[in-house]
């Protein structure tokens, strides 16, 4: 009965045994394994290389070579800025047209409207020569022909026997200065009476009747712009005596305007 036992225990142990030194065995062949799947080697990443080249390539190139500052300016997100400078100059420039013309008008509607002064024979100069030969005179009538009157009018006025009617009044010149501050109306005459009141010699009037010397006058008359406060406006007149009324001297023949300095 103990044989028997005996024998049973031992047929129960030896097949544990037997697994036991066999499953090391196993796990060493797995563990093996293991190690050769690991060590496999990996492809390189050469695609992640050849973009960072690229890429720095680029950024080198973009350093090296930066984009010109006409490029830039004319780049696609500057058009329309450039579109309104564009169109802006070309409002300036239509603005400034529009400001001449109204300045020409202006000035047109303005010269219009100023004080125009002209001077013409009051009466017939041989006449007013010959009747009275003690005191000679020359009657001018002076007259505004603009639409605004004359204000702060005054005038002088120059009278003598020249031998030419080129040359200018000497200081002998019979001179007269109007001290009077007045307004000449439009269209309203004024007579200006000028005297020579040394008369003229008797050597001369023979000369004089003959043209061979000439009884010549000039008037200067000045007045107040109307639109500038800082301006004095002029008009010259000169004439010499002829048989059928005035010769002009072209010396003294002119209008204009002077500006106060302030």
């Amino acid at each position: 009965m103990k044989l028997l036992i005996a024998i049973v225990f031992f047929a129960a142990t030896v097949p544990i045994i037997y697994g036991q030194e066999k499953s090391p065995k196993t796990s060493s062949h797995k563990d093996e394994a293991a190690p050769r799947k690991q060590d496999a080697p990996q492809p390189p990443p050469t695609v992640n290389l050849i973009n960072e080249k690229a890429a720095n390539k680029e950024e080198n190139r973009a350093k090296s070579h930066p984009d010109s500052y006409l490029h830039r300016l004319l780049a696609p997100e500057n058009l329309p800025n450039i579109g309104l400078f564009f169109a802006g100059i070309i409002g300036i420039w239509i603005a400034n047209r529009t400001l001449r013309t109204i300045e020409r008008q202006t000035n047109v509607l303005s010269e219009s409207q100023r004080p125009r002064i002209i001077a013409e024979a009051g009466e017939h100069p041989s006449q007013t020569l010959s009747e009275d030969p003690q005191t000679p005179r020359v009657v001018l009538k002076i007259i505004n022909k603009g639409l605004m009157p004359a204000t702060g009018y005054t005038y002088e006025s120059w009278i003598e026997v020249l031998p030419d009617t080129t040359g200018d009044f000497t200081p002998y010149a019979d001179h007269h200065k109007c001290e009077v501050v007045s307004v000449l109306y439009p269209d309203t005459p004024q007579k200006i009476n000028i005297p020579l009141r040394e008369g003229i010699s008797d050597q001369d009037w023979p000369l004089v009747r003959k043209l061979k010397k000439h009884v010549c006058v000039r008037v200067y008359a000045e007045w107040a712009d109307p639109f500038i406060p800082t301006r004095r406006c002029y008009a010259d007149f000169g004439f010499h005596v002829i048989p059928n009324g005035f010769g002009f001297l072209d010396k003294h023949n002119g209008v204009g305007y002077k500006d106060k300095r302030g």
